[in-house]
């Protein structure tokens, strides 16, 4: 029921308007299965973040593109009793809680810590077979100790709290939502907070979203038989910067 395992990777992405992030990063990992529906990970993450082709205030372009180390523990649950399938879902449920701790005690230049997690139910019902799909998303995250923002031209007096840039968590560790499998109507990670000088997205502290999805049984068209589903959808949520 245990697996253990050590990896590291370089990875380069932009998947928000407001920066690109290059990372790289090492992760000691313990997996316990105890039963079929339940995964437990316990991980040690170390990772060198850095920020290029920044779009925030100019005040702020330097002290957000220097490149920061974060490490620290985490903790991933997994709950999987859907069937008969993860892409094909018609009953159960899928639940997930990641927990991490960045901390100055494991070599980590910023101190924060987060918590992430999501819970999907699937309904069945109807001859037709239709499905009733939920899911919601609560996150949370929290710094602590000096910000290093303060001091800076675009954060004073007020703005140190009131300007979303001027958050203590780095760029990339912040909380993101939007796009095709989250906030519908928003770019990807395009949701909440944005720079004040800029108009660009700039992530949270705290997320919301709960998506309700009615999954029709799939007509049969021409050419394309009955290859093609179709979906009726609602989205609700926010990121947050307090």
């Amino acid at each position: 029921t245990w697996s253990g395992a050590i990896s590291g990777g370089y990875s380069n992405i932009q998947d928000i308007t407001t920066f690109a992030s290059s990372t790289l990063e090492g992760d000691f990992r313990l997996t316990q299965k105890p039963q079929r529906k339940d995964t437990f990970i316990y991980d040690f993450q170390y990772r060198r973040v850095k920020v290029n082709s920044l779009q925030v205030s100019a005040d702020l372009i330097p002290l957000q593109s220097q490149p920061v180390r974060v490490g620290g523990p985490g903790l991933t649950w997994f709950h999987d009793t859907r069937s008969p399938g993860p892409l094909d879902a018609a009953k159960g449920a899928y639940s997930t809680v990641q927990m991490f701790v960045a901390s100055s005690k494991f070599g980590s230049q910023t101190d924060f810590w987060k918590v992430d997690g999501s819970n999907a139910t699937y309904y069945q019902f109807g001859k037709e077979k239709y499905v009733l799909a939920r899911n919601t998303r609560i996150g949370y995250e929290r710094p602590w100790g000096p910000n290093p923002n303060v001091g800076n031209a675009a954060c004073l007096g007020n703005y140190l709290t009131t300007n979303p840039s001027c958050s203590a968590v780095p760029l990339p560790e912040r909380l993101y939502a939007g796009g095709a499998t989250s906030l519908r109507g928003f770019g990807i990670n395009a949701a909440g907070p944005r720079d004040l000088q800029t108009g660009f997205p700039v992530g949270g502290t705290a997320v919301f979203v709960n998506t309700l999805e009615l999954r029709l049984p799939p007509p049969t068209l021409p050419y394309v038989g009955n290859s093609v589903n179709f979906v009726l959808f609602h989205d609700m949520g926010n990121v947050f910067q307090n």
